[in-house]
């Protein structure tokens, strides 16, 4: 790897470190997670078709650009700019998808798939194309996610997708260093999002503010393209995102390496990431011991800072009032906890309308308190911590803690991990022998062309 210049901008080293990224640079990790990390990516694509707010999108799409250059997932064509949308809208939707952790900060580094997968469905790209795009897409923004602290300046995880996603689009897309360093600065200066998406209540657009980003910055890189000029100095300059950060943004992008992928977390439950470890908890404690949830007097989880301020009534607000819909749901742990309890599992069947208003999880989830721990804040997130306490009217204390969960860095998924979520989450919407025909490619990726797997996405029937 080169040295970028010195005085190059930000957004144009951020330019540089696309464009000189090659999969031999790649950990042999990485090239083995990639494949593990699209197939999740894909899953929670399919598992979104034909829901509430999906429909929304997909209605804007047939109004507003009902065809193009660029096939889609569920059928029919788009331009770039609205499949792009598209395509992010249906991989963040669920909820179900990979993150990275900070102390701090978090973000949903698979926010990235949806432009990414675009830019290589437009141009044509091979499977090893699409996993370099993978890899640059993640990186980037855990490195924003690591060095930056954006969520604590009030800014939501999706703002760092106006420099990812530009630049790995970018790439794939064959764009100079110029454009591409046009195209970040143009979105990064327009696009950026408040963390009052995550507050409570939870509202729907929780789930496509992403998608929305991804829109912003197709938009301004196909306007760079075309010759538009951004303000370059968007980052370090008057003003600037370093100004609002209220710190430089120093990031060593002359030699960052590329393992976004092998640092990223990906969930085992359909909830934000933050609650995993507690589900795992209270669901490793009920296989030991089952319990009845009408002789539970209490649920008490200790958990960190993170979950207690994003799930557990914390800095974004209350988490066991008013939960009625998907979207307060999967980001209630209380809710959560009890629907773990009842059912045995927190996947999409435990997120319907009929499921989060029934009495009996109405009732328990009122039985759950949330604390924070302060052993667990210092561990995380390199440990990921939980404790369970159920009390129950026959007198018995039932207590159970993990330091994390299937699917972290630690302990990350493989492929026969992946394909068993992947199963989960797309049943009902396609068959069997073509869920196989995706697995099978997406686990060959490198011997394929994206054209390949697209004609088995776009062949998956739109529900009714």
């Amino acid at each position: 790897m080169g040295d970028t210049p010195t005085t190059s901008t930000v957004v144009e080293q951020i330019a540089d470190y696309a464009l000189r990224a090659q999969l031999k640079d790649l950990s042999p990790l990485s090239m083995q997670q990639l494949p593990i990390h699209i197939l999740d990516s894909v899953g929670c694509q399919i598992a979104a078709l034909g829901a509430g707010p999906v429909n929304a999108c997909r209605a804007q799409l047939q109004e507003f650009g009902p065809s193009g250059s660029v096939p889609l997932i569920g059928g029919g064509t788009s331009n770039p700019l609205l499949a792009a949308f598209w395509h992010t809208a249906l991989v963040r939707y669920v909820d179900a998808m990979d993150n990275i952790l900070a102390p701090t900060e978090t973000a949903h580094t698979a926010d990235n798939f949806g432009g990414v997968w675009t830019a290589a469905v437009a141009t044509g790209a091979s499977g090893k194309d699409l996993m370099l795009g993978v890899a640059l897409g993640w990186s980037i923004q855990s490195l924003l996610v690591e060095q930056g602290n954006f969520m604590s300046r009030g800014f939501d995880h999706t703002t760092q997708l106006a420099f990812s996603v530009p630049a790995a689009a970018g790439r794939l897309l064959g764009m100079p260093r110029e454009q591409i360093a046009h195209g970040i600065a143009i979105a990064v200066s327009s696009d950026a999002s408040f963390a009052n998406i995550r507050a409570k209540p939870l509202s729907q657009w929780k789930g496509l503010a992403s998608a929305q980003s991804a829109l912003g910055a197709f938009n301004a890189l196909y306007l760079a393209r075309r010759g538009v000029e951004g303000p370059l100095e968007v980052v370090e300059g008057p003003n600037g995102v370093d100004h609002l950060l209220q710190r430089p943004l120093t990031i060593d992008w002359a030699h960052a390496n590329y393992e976004g992928v092998a640092t990223a977390t990906i969930k085992k439950f359909v909830a934000m990431i933050h609650t995993q470890s507690a589900i795992e908890c209270i669901l490793e404690l009920l296989a030991k011991t089952p319990v009845k949830a009408d002789t539970v007097i209490s649920i008490e989880a200790d958990v960190s800072k993170m979950t207690f301020d994003f799930s557990g009534g914390g800095l974004y607000g209350g988490a066991s009032s008013d939960i009625t819909t998907k979207e307060q749901a999967d980001h209630s742990l209380p809710y959560l906890l009890a629907v773990a309890l009842l059912d045995g599992q927190v996947m999409q069947p435990q997120f319907t309308p009929k499921r989060i208003n029934s009495p009996d999880v109405q009732t328990l989830l009122k039985k759950v308190i949330v604390r924070q721990d302060n052993n667990f804040t210092k561990l995380y997130p390199k440990e990921f911590c939980a404790r369970i306490i159920i009390r129950t009217t026959d007198g018995k204390v039932l207590t159970h803690e993990v330091t994390g969960y299937p699917g972290m860095p630690s302990h990350p998924f493989s492929w026969a991990d992946v394909v068993d979520k992947f199963d989960r989450l797309t049943a009902g919407n396609l068959s069997t022998q073509l869920g196989d025909e995706i697995k099978d490619v997406v686990k060959n990726l490198g011997d394929y062309q994206v054209a390949d797997l697209q004609k088995l996405l776009s062949a998956i029937p739109y529900p009714t």
